[in-house]
């Protein structure tokens, strides 16, 4: 509700003005004298103040001048109420940042006029302002977000450059196959950060349509887990998926979830240790009321301090300390899984307890998704 503070010292004018807001539906509040006004107007949020340039105490222009002057009051709309006005009072008064003067006596309707008239006008101002705000942090973000790529990408390369070096003062095959070894390693990190980051840039600008198929869970699922099976097996892991056959067969963008699940599994493996045990498993309940759900879970036998997780959907976030095999990473795999889920309609929520992570994905079984138009 649109809250008014009305300053007049005259009582009958002052109750009058208030009956008929409140009539209008406005939310308002009066005050006698010039410095009870600018108090309430410093002490309350309104969106509009009617206000009288002769008053006891602290006169129009006092409360006015007070008011811009602060940023929490400088752009409410304020109309003067006056009985005389001269071009000076006029000029004066919109030098200190006045939107309107009223003259007395003024009918109702050009009273809710002045105040349709300058709300309407706030309202723009206010949405244009909030543009303004998004403007400069996105420019901001995306100036952070040029600078850290900018640092990764410089990695890899410093250390191929290293490797070079190395490689040409090697002195026997064992050395020459280990700097051979560091430079593919170096090479295959580069090239899966500029894919990550032309990835994300692509679902920034809603470059690649979306592609939506309708899937048998039980037998699209195991294609998928086999690779991060024999990784696991490599270091001494378990790895296992429960996929119930009654399962609905969900409308997903293949690609997409492809990846959202790869990078969950490889997250797994990276963090779990020697014997540890990592979980795949599908959830439908059909008596919910989110019936329409189906949930992907993927649990590793692994902690993340509280402390690191809200931060691991940033870019670039790493969380090092428990990297059980020393893999390393770009940052961006889940930066890239938040943002696919989204893209289908779909969250990601981690929880870790009890010696246990766990991403559940959330997707719709049947979407909306718009099916991309095949070429002419």
């Amino acid at each position: 509700m649109t809250k008014i503070l009305v300053i007049e010292d005259e009582p009958s004018l002052r109750e009058e003005i208030l009956d008929i807001l409140e009539s209008e539906g406005f939310d308002v509040m009066g005050a006698e004298d010039g410095v009870q006004g600018l108090h309430l107007a410093q002490t309350t949020p309104f969106d509009l103040i009617l206000c009288d340039v002769m008053l006891p105490e602290a006169d129009g222009y006092t409360v006015l001048s007070n008011l811009r002057q602060h940023p929490d009051t400088v752009l409410i709309p304020f109309i003067f109420l006056t009985a005389k006005v001269t071009r000076e009072n006029v000029r004066q008064g919109m030098e200190l940042g006045a939107d309107d003067y009223l003259t007395k006596p003024f009918r109702t309707d050009e009273l809710l006029n002045a105040i349709t008239s300058r709300l309407t006008k706030q309202a723009a101002i206010v949405q244009i302002h909030q543009k303004l705000t998004h403007l400069q942090h996105s420019n901001l973000l995306k100036d952070e977000f040029i600078e850290t790529a900018s640092q990764e990408l410089r990695r890899p390369a410093t250390n191929i450059m290293m490797a070079l070096k190395l490689l040409r003062q090697a002195s026997n095959p064992e050395q020459t196959q280990r700097y051979i070894d560091r430079l593919q390693q170096e090479c295959s990190r580069e090239i899966n950060l500029i894919n990550d980051l032309l990835d994300l840039h692509y679902l920034g600008v809603n470059e690649r349509p979306l592609q939506p198929e309708t899937v048998n869970l039980q037998t699209w699922i195991p294609a998928i887990v086999e690779p991060f099976k024999t990784q696991a097996r490599q270091r001494q892991q378990t790895l296992w998926s429960n996929i119930p056959p009654y399962l609905p067969m969900p409308t997903i963008d293949v690609a997409d979830f492809k990846r959202i699940l790869s990078e969950l599994l490889n997250n797994a493996c990276k963090f779990t240790a020697p014997g540890g045990k990592i979980v795949l498993e599908a959830r439908c309940d059909l008596t919910a009321s989110d019936a329409q759900m189906i949930m992907f879970i993927v649990s590793n036998e692994a902690e993340i301090p509280d402390e690191f997780i809200p931060n691991l959907f940033q870019p670039f976030y790493r969380v090092t300390e428990v990297d059980r095999w020393q893999q390393g990473g770009n940052g961006l795999g889940l930066t890239l899984v938040e943002k696919l889920a989204k893209r289908q309609n779909g969250k990601v929520q981690i929880t870790s307890k009890a010696g246990w992570t766990q991403f559940t994905l959330q997707l719709p079984i049947e979407t909306n998704l718009p099916v991309a138009l095949a070429p002419n």
